[in-house]
């Protein structure tokens, strides 16, 4: 049987299988738009504050005042006491308390330093941070103005006052996501993991179909194929498919999520297309594997939160065993991973990725064997 006759019967298979199109097709261009959306908005504002004022003095009402003008912090209730407080939180009429305590100016006067207490919903770190953010700036600032004036009653000059309260200025530069944003954090390597899980899940739906077919004793060009002419037709179109789709990504959905792409491009596609061939032959020699077609999508997509984890973005892998962290380098996501990062966010150049790209060479040959292997066996 000649290549072209079973290329031809590859493509035929694939784009008449509706779950195989929606998959490589569908679900790749539907989650480049879905997933960075919980992230479009990246800081959050406005958020429901009760106040409990227990000292009501000039000071404490200046304090929530300033408090209630940051951007993070929105004082919706005035309560008399803390557990008017801790049930309108647990009601989830609020997202967070202040309280100040009593005698909190008579205790500034004599030079003591009164605690305000900061409540939170510890169930969303982002608005947990973001009070306690807009809690202590403004306390921070009061205390600064209350300890110059004492300086300054002193008869301490006002730039003397001001270095003394500051002696220091702390100039923050935040290397390879300037703006600390979770867009550039998170999605890039996310995006990484959608590419390789809906290639496995494709091409595991593929040979479990024909893995079913054999058994049903369904013939086609599958059993007349050679085992390379089967590979070389999936790396073809699948390859095609998802380059395009990597294009996609790195180009298009980058800049419309405005992430960082600093990478040469013919650098960035020849990591790519090593990626792609790696988790091609791994799809290969799974959908091998997979004795029906359903199989295929439950078990890729089991996986898929633990290579998260084990991409070291969400996780350090300094916390990991060193066992399950060498595990997770049986999937190409993890190696391509830090290389596309490096390439794409931190500026690195090819010579830099030598073992990341070794890996990704390695699994594509050593996968490859095993297809071939495999369906050679069959074959015979």
């Amino acid at each position: 049987m000649s290549f072209f006759d079973v290329f031809k019967g590859e493509a035929k298979l694939i784009f008449t299988d509706i779950a195989i199109v929606l998959t490589i097709i569908g679900g790749v261009i539907f989650y480049s738009f879905l997933y960075p959306q919980p992230y479009a908005n990246e800081s959050v504002s406005k958020l429901s504050v009760s106040a409990v004022d227990l000292d009501k003095s000039k000071l404490s009402r200046s304090i929530l005042f300033k408090l209630n003008a940051t951007p993070q912090i929105d004082i919706v209730r005035h309560d008399m006491s803390l557990r008017d407080a801790q049930n309108a939180l647990k009601e989830g009429k609020i997202k967070g308390i202040v309280v100040i305590p009593t005698h909190f100016k008579h205790d500034i006067a004599l030079g003591m330093s009164p605690t305000i207490a900061v409540g939170a919903d510890g169930s969303y770190f982002l608005i947990y941070g973001a009070i306690v953010e807009g809690v202590m700036h403004t306390v921070f600032t009061e205390s600064a103005k209350i300890k110059v004036t004492e300086l300054l009653k002193a008869e301490v000059l006002l730039p003397k006052a001001k270095d003394a309260f500051t002696p220091y200025s702390l100039n923050t530069i935040n290397l390879f996501n300037k703006d600390n944003s979770y867009v550039e954090y998170v999605v890039p390597s996310v995006f990484i993991i959608i590419l390789q899980q809906t290639l496995l899940i494709g091409l595991g739906i593929l040979g479990g179909g024909i893995n079913e077919r054999r058994r049903l004793g369904i013939q086609g060009y599958y059993d007349k194929a050679k085992p390379y002419q089967l590979i070389l037709s999936r790396v073809i179109i699948f390859g095609t498919i998802f380059f395009t789709h990597m294009l996609f990504y790195f180009g298009f959905s980058y800049e419309t999520f405005h992430i960082t792409h600093v990478a040469n491009i013919l650098e960035l596609l020849t990591f790519g297309v090593m990626f792609l061939l790696a988790v091609i032959m791994l799809g290969i020699f799974l959908g091998s594997l997979f004795r029906s077609r359903e199989v295929a999508t439950p078990l890729i997509l089991f996986s898929s939160l633990p290579l998260v984890f084990g991409a070291g973005f969400i996780w350090p892998v300094e916390a990991m065993p060193k066992a399950i962290y060498y595990l997770f380098y049986l999937s190409p996501s993890t190696p391509a991973i830090e290389g596309f990062l490096s390439l794409n966010q931190m500026g690195a150049t090819f010579s830099m990725l030598k073992e990341e790209y070794l890996i990704l060479s390695v699994q594509a040959l050593v996968y490859g064997f095993l297809a071939w292997f495999l369906s050679r066996r069959r074959s015979s």
